[in-house]
């Protein structure tokens, strides 16, 4: 992923393709890990699994390639607004996660089963219920409302745009 010219990416697709060539080129490491963790290779979703496993750990290696390919990829997903304004969204889910990196970002599944991040910056109608975490919140369903922000990551080294959560409704 080091040898990728991060600016050329695009698309969503186009920064996929980077990470599964990384995958490709890297097989024999990846079967490894997948036996290790007694893995069957052909169970998609297990494999699955393990390529987000992975992306963690490159993540809290701050992998600056990894970081900026794939804040690439969510630029590209933000950029298709469920709303006429740029910029302006929501997306109906169930509650994932809450990731702390430095800011909390709340993480839910969208009705596809993919994952979305979104940053939670300041106090938003919602976010009362997320001051203890999400033990309780887990699989709950969302509507997460949501504009577009421009910020600095330093892992990234670059400005990125990034889903601020305005407000979130549970269903």
């Amino acid at each position: 992923m080091t040898q990728v010219n991060v600016d050329k990416i695009n698309s969503k697709k186009e920064a996929v393709a980077v990470f599964t060539d990384c995958f490709t080129k890297h097989t024999d490491f990846l079967m490894k890990l997948a036996t290790e963790k007694n893995i069957d290779p052909t169970d998609n979703a297990k494999m699955r699994d393990l390529g987000i496993e992975i992306g963690k750990q490159l993540l809290n290696q701050n992998c600056a390639a990894f970081t900026k390919i794939s804040v690439k990829m969510v630029a590209a997903e933000t950029e298709k607004s469920e709303n006429a304004e740029e910029g302006i969204g929501s997306t109906t889910g169930k509650i994932r996660r809450i990731d702390m990196k430095g800011f909390n970002y709340i993480v839910a599944t969208d009705k596809s089963g993919s994952e979305k991040s979104f940053l939670w910056l300041r106090q938003f109608p919602g976010s009362e219920k997320f001051a203890n975490g999400v033990t309780g919140l887990l699989g709950k369903p969302v509507k997460i409302t949501w504009h577009e922000l421009e910020v600095y990551l330093p892992q990234a080294k670059g400005y990125y745009k990034v889903k601020e959560i305005t407000a979130v409704d549970f269903l």
